[in-house]
C-alpha cells in the first residue's frame, strides 16, 4: 500500500492587531497509516492550527512551505476530510440515506456496486451496521460522532482532521473510537490528525504535539513522551502539557531532589 506525506515547515502565525507570534517555526508530518494527536487546553492555539492545516488562515512566515511526499506544492493542492466537533447531520435522515448522500458526493463516478461496498465496510469497521435504518435522530452522542466520522472515510482524500472526538462521549466510548480509527488509518491508508484536549488515550497516538499558548511545548511519539516527562499519569501530563520541557526538567529534579540534613 503506498505511502503518503504531508509536511508543513515553518509555521507560524499573527494576527492583526496582536503583537503575539504563534507557532514560531513549527514543523508538522502526517503519514498515511498514522494517527497524530494534536493537544491542548483551551486558548491553547489548537483551532488556529487546525484553520492553518485547512487552508483557512495563511501562515505569515515567508519561510512556510508545504510538502506532499518531499516535494513542494501550493496551499489547497491537497484535500481534507474534516469532522467538526459539532454535528452538522440531518436528524430526519435515516443511517443508510446519510451515507448514501455522502456516497453520491465523495464518490463521483463511482458505479452503484462501488459505492455500495465502500459504505458497507465503513458501517461495519464503525458498528453502525444494525443501526442502518435508525434515523440520525434516535441516535446516542456516540453513534452520530461515528456516522460523522464515517461519512468523511468515503471520501478519497488520504488526509483527514477530526475535532475534538471525545465531545459528548464517556471515557470507554472515547478511547473505543480511537482504537477504531487507529484500525481505520491503516486499513483505509488515511493520515488521521485528532484534534483534542483529552490526555486519557495518548498511548493509540503514532505522534504528539502539545500546545501552549500558541507554542509547541513537546513533539513526537508517546515512548518519547514517557521518557521526557517519566510518567503515563493523565493528570500529571495535563500539568506538564502548558510547561516548557525546561521546566518540566526543573520540577521532575526538585521533586526527587535529596536534602541532607
Amino acid at each position: 500500500m503506498e505511502t503518503n506525506q504531508l509536511t508543513f515547515e515553518h509555521i507560524c502565525f499573527k494576527y492583526k492587531g496582536n503583537d503575539n507570534q504563534l507557532f514560531t517555526d513549527l514543523d508538522v508530518t502526517m503519514e498515511t497509516g498514522q494517527v497524530v494527536g494534536i493537544l491542548g487546553a483551551s486558548g491553547s492555539g489548537k483551532t488556529t492550527l487546525t484553520e492553518i492545516l485547512l487552508g483557512q488562515l495563511k501562515p505569515t512566515c515567508q519561510q512556510f512551505r508545504i510538502l506532499e511526499n518531499g516535494k513542494p506544492v501550493t496551499a489547497g493542492s491537497h484535500s481534507w476530510s474534516y469532522v467538526p466537533q459539532q454535528n452538522l447531520l440531518r436528524e430526519y435522515l435515516k443511517v443508510s440515506e446519510t451515507f448514501d448522500f455522502y456516497a453520491d458526493h465523495h464518490l463521483k463516478g463511482s458505479g452503484k456496486l462501488t459505492k455500495k461496498h465502500r459504505i458497507a465496510g465503513i458501517m461495519d469497521d464503525l458498528g453502525l451496521t444494525e443501526f442502518a435504518n435508525k434515523k440520525i435522530s434516535e441516535l446516542s452522542g456516540g453513534q452520530k460522532r461515528r456516522v460523522s466520522i464515517g461519512i468523511e472515510l468515503l471520501s478519497p482524500s488520504p488526509y483527514f482532521i477530526l475535532d475534538e472526538p471525545s465531545s459528548g462521549l464517556d471515557a470507554l466510548s472515547d478511547r473505543n473510537l480511537l482504537r477504531t480509527l487507529k484500525i481505520l488509518a491503516k486499513s483505509a491508508n488515511k493520515s488521521i490528525v485528532v484534534i483534542t484536549h483529552n490526555t486519557e488515550n495518548l498511548a493509540i497516538f503514532d505522534k504528539i504535539i502539545f500546545l501552549s499558548k500558541g507554542r509547541p511545548t513537546f513533539a513526537g511519539t508517546y515512548e518519547e513522551l514517557l521518557l521526557e516527562y517519566k510518567t503515563s499519569d493523565p493528570y500529571m501530563i495535563r500539568k506538564y502539557m502548558d510547561m516548557n520541557i525546561a521546566d518540566v526538567y526543573q520540577e521532575l529534579n526538585a521533586s526527587t531532589r535529596i536534602y541532607k540534613i
